[in-house]
């Protein structure tokens, strides 16, 4: 009866009703792209080509979008979206045309257009004048890197006071890693250690997670 409510009450405007994406909104912050895509399966959501979570400073928004290849999937996509939860949560589902954005070395869009697919991990928590020569020392010879390319980016500084849904103002590290397996690997062994601890004792608490 609440679905058959909603349905009624959706007023769609005009300049969407031909849209081929649907944004999900109050997601948990833990989302990741297999939960999206058991969220389609179990709503039987028909016609998604792609779901792609959103990023603020490399941090989860709470918003994904799933890209659909043709609007006519969009009404039966956002009613069957309607029935289902993700962690026990209901997301809100409406129609959307965001425009595809160019990828931005302060870490905001789309995973997709991030293009980390899963292979990328945010590192924060070291002192703000550090190198990436330092966080390099650190990771080197534990795991696997793109052969003869990059593989750490300093990340710019931010204003928490203006911004305080994201990290401090400790250092913030993009890390590129050879496989999926590689960047979750190095989340499990760097996240809430700490670094220099025979200096600095716990002072620098390390967070790291896998941009998807």
């Amino acid at each position: 009866m609440a679905s058959a409510i909603r349905r009624g009450a959706r007023r769609i405007p005009e300049s969407l009703k031909r849209a081929t994406q649907i944004e999900l909104s109050n997601l948990p912050p833990t989302t990741t792209p297999a939960d999206l895509r058991r969220l389609i399966v179990r709503a039987q959501v028909q016609g998604v080509e792609d779901a792609a979570i959103d990023y603020h400073h490399l941090n989860p928004t709470g918003r994904a979008y799933l890209k659909l290849t043709h609007p006519d999937f969009l009404v039966p996509g956002l009613d069957a979206l309607e029935k289902v939860t993700i962690s026990g949560i209901h997301p809100i589902a409406q129609p959307s045309q965001r425009p595809p954005a160019a990828a931005q070395l302060d870490g905001n869009g789309l995973s997709s257009e991030l293009d980390s697919n899963g292979r990328y991990v945010a590192v924060w928590g070291l002192p703000k004048a550090v190198a990436p020569n330092v966080l390099d020392d650190i990771i080197r010879d534990r795991f696997s890197f793109p052969p003869g390319e990059p593989y750490i980016f300093k990340m710019p500084e931010l204003n928490t006071a203006d911004n305080p849904r994201v990290f401090t103002l400790a250092s913030r590290f993009l890390v590129r890693l050879a496989s999926v397996s590689e960047a979750h690997r190095l989340v499990r062994e760097l996240h809430m250690t700490y670094y220099w601890p025979e200096r600095h004792q716990t002072k620098y608490p390390l967070r790291a997670r896998v941009i998807y």
